[in-house]
């Protein structure tokens, strides 16, 4: 597995190396494989590890991973919901017992 996402991520570019560059395409005269065999098979070697198919479903492995999965990537409004639903509680929390007015032995003032 972690191969194949070296190989997908080890070339920068869908073109050739060899096919890249003016000096190179200037040496193909013939559009026969037979006429430049080097050239050719470096090509084929080059389309022979690009991977094929779409790109593989990875498992979520972690909290993160699985709430990305489930509801950022479908662009929900679930998170909204949920940061609301974890600030207003942390918002009361804070206010109530750490503004300064409440103390847990004396009467309020």
């Amino acid at each position: 597995m972690v191969q194949l996402i070296f190989r997908r991520f080890k070339s920068t570019s869908i073109i050739p190396p060899h096919v890249s560059s003016l000096k190179e395409i200037g040496r193909l005269q013939s559009a026969h494989p037979q006429a430049h065999p080097e050239l050719f098979s470096a090509m084929k070697n080059f389309y022979k590890n690009v991977p094929k198919g779409p790109r593989p479903q990875t498992v979520a492995t972690s909290f993160k991973d699985a709430y990305y999965e489930r509801y950022l990537k479908k662009d929900s409004f679930v998170p909204v919901l949920h940061f609301l639903g974890v600030l207003i509680p942390t918002g009361y929390y804070l206010a109530y017992f750490k503004g300064g007015h409440y103390h847990p032995t004396t009467e309020f003032h």
